[in-house]
């Protein structure tokens, strides 16, 4: 049986005509009826009732119009599907990240993929750094965001920078520091330090080393956290202070934050993804992510001008 022989029927069911069916089909009549009758053969039951050229169905005819119909519907959505994956307008996406970078574009990006693009699927995987970088390598993630430090030695991705991020000092507000407009690094010589885990991001937590040490202090460091938002907690307890990536800031609004001089480095954030990825519907995304950073950062420009 061939999906010619079900596209056939549909039409010879639906007309009950084997002249107009032809005609529909734009095929001559004599092929269309012996192609019905080996149909009926394979299935071993009548389809039809015939009275010259006017058909009319069995109950067995009847029940096979349904699922005809049905795989001929599954048969051209998965055509269909076929054709969009190859073209990049659909496929399953999963993204990985690290809060609250991904607030800051990944709702708008995934709202106009799935205006343009509705049938590419995104997943979203909040994972910390060394989390993301296993699931690239793994197959378990198609696209990570991370700081270019933790990917720049790496053979096995591609990489681009997103965006570029300030570091301030994070500070509880009764701080001796606190009421200061900046802060010289000098004067954070016997503070207690809280940064990431090493073992979640380990390129960052050696920038920050050197960052402290390039500056002249070697850093207290007595805690060490896997998130974010706990870094934060632990600055809001008291236990100390942190040096982050001025986007953190919109986690905790009670904290004080203030630049640091000598000002450290930008942190840049690249998007990174396997190097063997072949995924078009991958390429459509980080266009239009990258494009959403350069309008975000014209926009920007145009505020400050």
């Amino acid at each position: 049986m061939e999906l010619r022989h079900l596209r056939y029927f549909v039409a010879a069911a639906e007309e009950l005509n084997i002249t107009q069916a032809a005609v529909r089909l734009n095929v001559s009549q004599p092929p269309l009826s012996r192609q019905i009758r080996d149909l009926e053969e394979e299935i071993g039951v009548a389809l039809f009732e015939r009275r010259g050229n006017k058909l009319k169905l069995t109950n067995a005819g009847a029940r096979f119009l349904e699922e005809a119909k049905k795989i001929l519907l599954h048969t051209s959505r998965a055509a269909h599907l076929a054709k969009a994956t190859a073209a990049g307008q659909a496929g399953q996406l999963r993204i990985a990240f690290l809060s609250p970078l991904g607030g800051m574009f990944l709702p708008q990006v995934i709202r106009s993929l799935r205006k343009k693009f509705p049938l590419i699927d995104v997943d979203l995987l909040e994972m910390v750094p060394r989390r993301q970088l296993e699931g690239l390598l793994n197959n378990q993630v198609d696209l990570a965001f991370v700081a270019k430090v933790e990917v720049e030695s790496a053979s096995d991705f591609g990489f681009e920078t997103v965006i570029e991020v300030g570091v301030q000092l994070a500070l509880p507000p009764d701080h001796r520091l606190a009421a200061r407009r900046k802060i010289p690094f000098a004067e954070l010589a016997k503070e207690r330090f809280i940064t990431v885990r090493r073992s979640v991001a380990p390129a960052t937590h050696d920038l920050f080393l050197r960052v402290c040490r390039s500056a002249g202090i070697e850093p207290i460091v007595v805690k060490q956290a896997d998130r974010a938002q706990s870094i934060l907690d632990l600055v809001a307890a008291g236990v100390g202070v942190a040096l982050l990536p001025e986007h953190i800031r919109r986690y905790q609004t009670e904290l004080v934050w203030r630049p640091v001089v000598p000002r450290p480095p930008h942190i840049p954030i690249c998007m990174v993804w396997r190097k063997d990825d072949s995924s078009q519907a991958l390429r459509i995304v980080r266009k239009m992510i990258l494009q959403h950073f350069r309008r975000a950062s014209q926009s920007s420009l145009t505020r400050k001008t």
